[in-house]
């Protein structure tokens, strides 16, 4: 099952090495393409472990610098100690932040499930108040969504708006697809009209020419917003977007974590194996 698998994830998975992440960032610049990185990890509940994370995260920042490759980094709260304390996972988040202002990089807040919502955006508050050069990620499968885009808008935070890849329940959440669609379309004009450079992060063809379409008719410039996908994920349309003058960025995944991560996230909801599959020969 293992092997299985890991020759499903090659496509999706940098690799194991921040090294094999670096270089799948050059060849994404060379078809003109953006990266942002994420050292793969999750629930962490040991504090040195935390600051292993805090460690990789710096020494990644370092590497970009060095290969003067076009990314930044995505983190989970929860890697950097968020099940040991809101401190322990505030002061590492920030620790890393800091040292992403300081080589001029910046720094994508991921969400994970509903549990953590609340949390995740108080301390991305709290450290976007001391550094600005960080975002975070909304999804738009929750009810709470549109308070959290206007709250963000008001702060000048750049926002990264997902559908959600997490089984929620249904008193928090959209149950409908299409309900969840037409949530993402609404907070997306609203990003794209009010928010300082957003990110339409789905591969939802319907969605990105909505996006388009809304940015052309309102004077929008192309270089105010960027779109996002996933490292494997529409490969041809990342491509023709750029060539379009548009800013796509994919998100590279890397790490020793890379099977528990997939695992879970296959378990998580149907939805995810089944996108998986849709994309295999894309």
């Amino acid at each position: 099952m293992k092997g299985l698998i890991g020759c499903f994830a090659q496509r999706y998975i940098a690799g194991t090495h921040r090294a094999e992440a670096i270089e799948a960032a050059r060849r994404l610049n060379g078809a003109g393409l953006r990266a942002t990185i994420d050292n793969l990890g999750e629930n962490v509940e040991d504090a040195g472990e935390a600051l292993l994370t805090v460690k990789e995260y710096s020494s990644l920042l370092d590497d970009i610098k060095d290969s003067g490759v076009a990314a930044t980094v995505s983190l989970k709260l929860t890697h950097l100690g968020l099940d040991i304390s809101y401190g322990v996972a505030r002061d590492n988040a920030a620790e890393i932040v800091k040292r992403a202002l300081d080589l001029d990089n910046f720094v994508w807040f991921d969400m994970e499930g509903s549990a953590y919502t609340q949390r995740t955006i108080d301390i991305f508050l709290d450290v976007h108040g001391r550094h600005p050069n960080c975002g975070i990620a909304i999804q738009s499968c929750l009810l709470r969504s549109a308070g959290d885009v206007a709250l963000l808008i008001k702060e000048q935070a750049a926002v990264r708006l997902v559908k959600g890849a997490y089984k929620e329940p249904p008193e928090i959440s959209y149950a409908l697809k299409r309900d969840v669609d037409k949530n993402y379309a609404a907070l997306m004009r609203e990003l794209l009209l009010k928010s300082a450079m957003p990110a339409i992060a789905t591969h939802d063809r319907r969605l990105i020419d909505e996006a388009v379409r809304f940015a052309s008719g309102n004077g929008i410039p192309k270089g105010s917003f960027e779109f996002q996908m996933l490292l494997g994920i529409k490969r041809g349309l990342q491509r023709s977007l750029a060539a379009d003058g548009y800013r796509v960025t994919v998100y590279v995944p890397y790490g020793v974590n890379w099977l528990p991560y997939t695992l879970r996230r296959l378990r998580e909801r149907k939805e995810n194996i089944f996108f998986v599959l849709r994309n295999i020969l894309d």
